[in-house]
């Protein structure tokens, strides 16, 4: 079985989900667990798109460029910088595998963002912190 690989980049993202009563508390800015990247949620018709707007480590070590989709299974974005675009459709990207999974978000009783990446009915989830 794979096993959904949620890393920095996981929401470099596609989220859509229907924007429910409380939806308006996902938007804004959150903040990976490893606290190394941001993400900004909006709406995006009747979903919620996000976005990577701030990585710790914008330059690739190797090149001092910035960081770039390398592993994607599309050639012609593999040159495209990580956070350049947005997604939709219900999924999350990492780009450090190349690899599209299901997802699914939520705010815990905390008001942390639980972001989630499946594989058929297995899921891995991360937390994700309101961002100062």
């Amino acid at each position: 079985m794979n096993q959904v690989r949620l890393s920095i980049f996981a929401i470099a993202l596609a989220l859509e989900a229907p924007i429910a009563a409380d939806a308006a508390s996902v938007m804004g800015e959150w903040l990976a667990p490893a606290g190394d990247a941001k993400a900004r949620l909006t709406p995006c018709g009747a979903g919620v798109c996000g976005a990577i707007v701030w990585l710790k480590r914008p330059n690739d070590p190797a090149t001092g460029r910035p960081v770039t989709d390398t592993h994607n299974p599309d050639p012609a974005q593999r040159a495209r910088p990580v956070g350049d675009n947005r997604w939709t459709g219900g999924h999350i990207y990492d780009p450090k595998s190349g690899k599209t999974y299901d997802s699914k978000l939520s705010l815990d009783g905390k008001g942390d963002l639980k972001l989630e990446g499946c594989v058929g009915p297995f899921c891995q989830a991360q937390i994700w912190t309101p961002a100062a």
